[in-house]
């Protein structure tokens, strides 16, 4: 999500570069794109305390399924 507010904020500076978008216009986008990460780190926030949680009730750390390295490597 973030990654595609900031391509947005990008193109929208580009409008306004061009004389195609108001200030008002442009300093509502950076207010999006503000809020977009905000909820950003409001989400990864949650996740880890859900996690901790999580780990606490179980009474120890959960075990992290190890992933492949590369698809190539697999017999």
């Amino acid at each position: 999500m973030i990654p595609l507010r900031k391509k947005i904020a990008d193109e929208t500076l580009l409008r306004y570069n061009g004389m195609l978008l108001s200030v008002f216009e442009l300093l509502a986008d950076s207010r999006e794109q503000s809020i977009a990460v905000n909820s950003s780190i409001e989400a990864l926030k949650d996740f880890w305390i859900a996690q901790v949680n999580l780990e606490a009730a179980l009474g120890g750390r959960l075990q992290v399924k190890p992933q492949a390295a590369s698809k190539g490597n697999t017999p």
